[in-house]
């Protein structure tokens, strides 16, 4: 994301934020929507400058209007996250990452939130224990932290649970809804379109005790790769509170601490969007959101399935282990557990299936209206291909119309998974997809089935070596190279492909494109590993169980020597460990000149199975006439020092020298 877009017209040529009156929209109207206070403000008077901070009113006067703004946030959000209240709670694995380093993921380390070495020890890294009233206390003095994390990582939920589960004041907001085509003050941004139903003094009364009480206020924005502009121009611009100004340029003020110097802001987003703000604004910290714990992970799974869970979870791991590997990402969990539930285990074993799988179950949705929901895959994904060229993920009634549908043909589709319960959500001015990896495979969908081969040509480009469609390309991989793939377009694709991997990949996208793989059919992946760098470098990259699975199934499949597998410092689970030694010990060639690991808070218990698993390793290569010079005497030590150490930190380098 790159480049000045202010304000940015959507695909139909309207902008973005544009508010019409359309009586009859009724987007999913038979169902609870999530986001509401999140709108176009009406009856807001834009034209009027800030008033001063009205100094005369009391401190205790001042706190209920700022108490009266917080109980209006808080039960929004807990209406949003009611479906959430019902579950178990469960965190996901934080890695502290540098991201800003090296312009990709670099240097990712164990992220405590407390603040002495004696709660560290207490609480280790069980990442189900984080308080996030604690994580906020202890990142105040940071001023802007990025939550960072692929696609359906849960980066939303884990900012709205900041939001709403913490003594401090919290603005929540949505990138998405920040498309005004007009220049705002901060109080208008922050407070009086937000809570527009909050009448005025009120407002006035909460921003004034946010301008004295600064040090305990949080500004959380919500999804900056969904945003309808970029930061990407915005440079250090003092200006006072009173003076309007357009929306990016408030948002730049508060990243770089010209407003509200003492309180914390918070961006959640992918990786690629954040790479792209200003160094002048860079988040002091990211945090990278890893995946669910695989006790928690399972713990959900069991509550998705009901009294099937069993049967389903013994199912999965006997016939497609591999999806067991994406339920560590709390989206694909339930979208996993859905497909199973209205699908054979056979049907599916990647993300793409499991998406068509979901997306075919909208043909028996229950609607009033009568459409044939395969009559309107084309129109949406054609509506979904715009938005993603536009990089928008909100809608207007205009862009249905644009591609032929209205809103009674697509308002009452239902997608019965736990936390997706429509295909839309919005309201009458704007609407979008439930989940922005839906916008992708109806996109990919169109791409793959319905664009003309001239303009496949000429896109194929973008979907291949950009970032932002990096979610659409690993469906367009699954469409047209998976086991059931087209001719045509598919060699298209494929020569792309091939000429992506003869770059100097950054270790991100290697990453990527090594999950992109797995969506092919068993053919194309031997034929793909044949363009794989002989040198796979993660080090301090973190490594999720996708990723882990995805490597260890290229292993095997490698026709040559691999040179370096470098996981040092990946942050890296001890399940994702062990799949990655497997796929080592089936090598083909039997041969890695030098293989790396660097561990935290590994127990004796892993250390013993990682010691035989590579024993067992070093006997084959032995039997192949292969030297091996093993580091055994500091492997022992780590060992050893594992008994006293906590987190011990295992170092092993291995080569192997044909």
């Amino acid at each position: 994301m790159s480049g000045e877009r202010t304000p940015r017209a959507g695909p139909s040529g309207y902008r973005i934020a544009r508010v019409d009156n359309y009586e009859n929209l009724r987007i999913g109207d038979v169902h609870e929507h999530h986001y509401r206070y999140g709108q176009r403000p009406t009856n807001v008077q834009v034209g009027s400058s800030l008033p001063s901070p009205p100094t005369y009113q009391s401190e205790k006067i001042l706190k209920k209007a700022a108490d009266a703004i917080q109980k209006c946030q808080s039960e929004k959000l807990k209406s949003d996250m009611a479906i959430q209240s019902e579950l178990p709670e469960v965190y996901q694995n934080l890695a502290k990452s540098d991201i800003f380093e090296t312009k990709e993921l670099p240097k990712e380390e164990p992220f405590y939130p407390y603040s002495s070495a004696q709660e560290r020890n207490v609480e280790k890294c069980d990442t189900k224990k984080i308080h996030f009233g604690k994580l906020l206390s202890t990142m105040m003095g940071i001023g802007f932290l990025a939550l960072i994390g692929p696609p359906g990582c849960g980066k939303t939920t884990l900012a709205k649970r900041l939001s709403t589960f913490s003594k401090f004041f919290v603005i929540f907001l949505r990138f998405m809804d920040l498309g005004y085509d007009m220049v705002l003050t901060p109080q208008q941004l922050l407070i009086d379109f937000p809570f527009k139903d909050v009448d005025q003094a009120t407002r006035d009364n909460a921003f004034a005790w946010m301008l004295k009480n600064q040090e305990k206020c949080v500004f959380v924005f919500d999804g900056y790769d969904q945003s309808p502009w970029s930061l990407g121009n915005q440079t250090r611009a003092i200006v006072s509170y009173d003076s309007r100004i357009p929306t990016q340029q408030i948002v730049a003020n508060l990243c770089c601490k010209n407003f509200f110097e003492k309180s914390l802001l918070i961006f959640t987003s992918r990786p690629h969007a954040i790479l792209s703000i200003p160094r002048i604004l860079h988040p002091k910290l990211t945090v990278a959101v890893g995946d669910l714990p695989k006790d928690g992970m399972k713990e959900l799974f069991f509550t998705y399935a009901g009294d099937k869970a069993n049967n389903l979870w013994k199912t999965l791991n006997t016939h497609s282990p591999q999806l067991i590997q994406l339920c560590h990402s709390p989206m694909l969990l339930q979208f996993v557990v859905y497909a199973g539930l209205h699908g054979s285990v056979n049907q599916f074993n990647t993300t793409t299936k499991v998406f068509q799988i979901v997306l075919l179950q909208l043909e028996t949705s229950v609607h009033k209206r009568g459409s044939i929901f395969g009559d309107l895959v084309q129109p949406l994904g054609k509506m979904a291909f715009i938005g993603m060229v536009y990089q928008t993920v909100v809608f207007t009634i205009a862009d249905l119309e644009q591609v032929g549908l209205r809103d009674v043909n697509v308002q009452d589709f239902v997608i019965k998974v736990a936390l997706c319960p429509t295909l839309f959500e919005g309201d009458r001015a704007s609407f979008h997809f439930t989940h922005q990896a839906l916008q992708e495979i109806f996109a990919a969908l169109y791409i793959c089935k319905a664009m003309p081969i001239s303009e496949f040509n000429s896109i194929i480009y973008k979907v291949v070596y950009e970032s932002h469609w990096s979610m659409v390309r690993r469906f367009v991989c699954g469409i047209l190279l998976g086991d059931d793939h087209q001719v045509g377009k598919s060699g298209i694709l494929r020569d792309h492909l091939i000429e992506f991997m003869k770059n100097n990949l950054l270790k991100y996208q290697l990453m990527d494109l090594l999950i992109d793989i797995q969506e092919c059919s068993d053919d194309e992946k031997d034929f793909f590993v044949k363009f794989l760098p002989v040198e796979f470098n993660f080090s301090y990259t973190i490594i999720t169980s996708s990723t882990a699975h995805a490597l260890a199934q290229i292993l095997p499949r490698f026709n040559r020597p691999l040179v370096k597998l470098n996981l040092e410092d990946c942050n890296i689970s001890f399940d994702s460990l062990k799949l990655i030694c497997e796929g080592i010990s089936k090598l083909k060639h039997k041969a890695c000149r030098e293989f790396y690991l660097l561990f935290t808070n590994i127990t004796a218990i892993e250390l013993v199975y990682i010691e035989n698993t590579m024993s067992t390793f070093q006997k084959s290569l032995l039997s192949s006439s292969v030297q091996l010079y093993f580091l055994q005497v500091l492997w022992q030590l780590c060992v050893l020092l594992n008994y006293f150490l906590s987190p011990c930190i295992l170092f092993l380098s291995i080569f192997f020298v044909l």
